[in-house]
């Protein structure tokens, strides 16, 4: 019987945020806190209200809290992270980081987070040095390549930059951002044909293909990705 009270504000919280009741949430820990002012459970589950309601001030007030009970509870230092990081303090996005990431080195949230807060800051080579610990780790990690795309394209290393665009093209092709990013990079080459391919989703190595097929042919890329195209869809 006791484990079943002891679960019930838990099972009661799982609810709540499925439901997306935020504002319930908030009072209901608030209740709970009423009886035991150190309450853990209430007291992380309100920062995350907190944050999902845009209380930053709060959630981190919260956190706080968390922390005076257990200076290492990860939970609260990654709500107190998020919380700084829409609040735009990015020292304190890094000051959050740099505690978890001692304790957990390779925490990939606290990672990402901390490479676009150097962003933020104009220490765009130490971003990148960060996103490329997260990717030999984690090739696949949509944030840390498309960061990394990113920070290339604004520090005009566009050749770089659009062999990351072409990675998040290859392993994530429901991003479409990518190759906006990427017809925007080629634009500002005045790489005119490039730019089109980009637009439409066209890896560079593809559009190698389809340019060679246009110059075999005498016809323009426009052409050649037209018929490339209209054989696919025959194909299939």
């Amino acid at each position: 019987m006791v484990g079943l009270i002891e679960q019930e504000p838990i099972l009661r919280l799982k609810k709540l945020f499925e439901k997306k009741q935020f504002d319930d949430i908030i009072s209901y820990c608030h209740d709970l806190l009423k009886n035991d002012s150190a309450n853990m459970i209430a007291l992380q589950n309100l920062s995350t209200a907190y944050i999902m309601v845009g209380a930053n001030d709060d959630a981190i007030k919260y956190c706080d809290k968390v922390l005076k009970i257990d200076s290492g509870d990860e939970h609260a230092l990654k709500n107190k992270m998020y919380a700084y990081e829409r609040l735009e303090k990015h020292d304190n996005v890094l000051s959050c980081c740099d505690i978890i990431l001692a304790k957990y080195p390779n925490d990939m949230d606290a990672l990402v987070t901390k490479g676009i807060a150097l962003n933020k800051i104009a220490k765009h080579e130490d971003a990148i040095e960060i996103y490329k610990n997260v990717l030999k780790n984690d090739p696949s990690n949509i944030d840390a390549l498309m960061n990394m795309a990113v920070t290339l394209k604004f520090l005009k290393k566009f050749d770089d930059a659009i062999q990351y665009y072409d990675k998040i093209q290859v392993l994530h092709p429901d991003v479409k951002r990518a190759s906006i990013e990427k017809y925007e990079v080629f634009t500002e080459l005045g790489s005119t044909d490039d730019a089109f391919l980009a637009a439409q989703g066209i890896t560079t190595e593809e559009a190698k293909e389809i340019k060679d097929q246009a110059k075999e042919n005498d016809y323009s890329v426009q052409h050649a990705y037209s018929l490339r195209r209209f054989y696919k869809l025959q194909k299939n």
